[in-house]
């Protein structure tokens, strides 16, 4: 499985990426939401992004899908648990709704709002709060103004170290960069969200890394 790939935004459309990673240029499905954040990205911020990714392999094709954070990923791939809800179709849900948005209407029943995004009438929608009610659990963003949790403490960007070990760095190396990176800018760690920060400290730690 390929768990994410990190490379250069080189072509942002409403449903579709190109990230160029190496030598290599990988097209991948997108929400509305991840496009939207990725066209928000400064010029810089666009180099080394990281994108967690789902592969489906059919009989006749290969599509990989890509996602800005965990939490879209996993309810895209909760999504399809859902009987008649495919790959397809359960982008299509999530570039119409937020996860935030879409795990409260699904925990709180209401089957009007579902039913108003495109591609869900009542009776999926019916199906949806059925099979996904209390299912989808969303992490809190970091509070703004409170002390980073990361300072000191590696353990809290456990995804920013494995994806540098992936690249082959070594362990000890990494975790002292991220200690260090994350103490360095902790004032600016605290204005962003979860996301945001991981963004940040990887950038920084692969410049240190060098």
């Amino acid at each position: 499985m390929i768990h994410a790939i990190i490379g250069d935004v080189i072509q942002i459309t409403e449903n579709e990426v190109i990230l160029r990673s190496g030598y290599v240029e990988y097209l991948l499905s997108v929400t509305a939401q991840t496009a939207s954040k990725l066209s928000n990205l400064d010029p810089e911020a666009r180099r080394e992004v990281r994108l967690l990714t789902v592969l489906v392999h059919r009989e006749d094709s290969m599509s990989l899908f890509g996602f800005f954070d965990a939490q879209e990923r996993e309810a895209f791939l909760q999504l399809q648990t859902v009987s008649g809800i495919g790959s397809k179709q359960a982008l299509k849900i999530l570039s119409g709704i937020s996860v935030r948005h879409l795990a409260e209407a699904l925990d709180s029943g209401n089957l009007k709002l579902l039913a108003s995004i495109p591609g869900i009438g009542p009776k999926t929608g019916q199906k949806m709060i059925l099979a996904l009610r209390n299912v989808l659990v969303l992490e809190d963003e970091q509070p703004k103004g409170k002390e980073s949790p990361a300072k000191g403490k590696t353990g809290q960007w456990a995804d920013i170290v494995n994806a540098l070990l992936d690249m082959g760095y070594d362990r000890r190396r990494v975790e002292q960069v991220i200690e260090e990176m994350s103490g360095e800018h902790a004032a600016e760690i605290e204005q962003l969200s979860r996301h945001e920060a991981e963004q940040l400290l990887f950038r920084y730690a692969i410049k240190r890394l060098g």
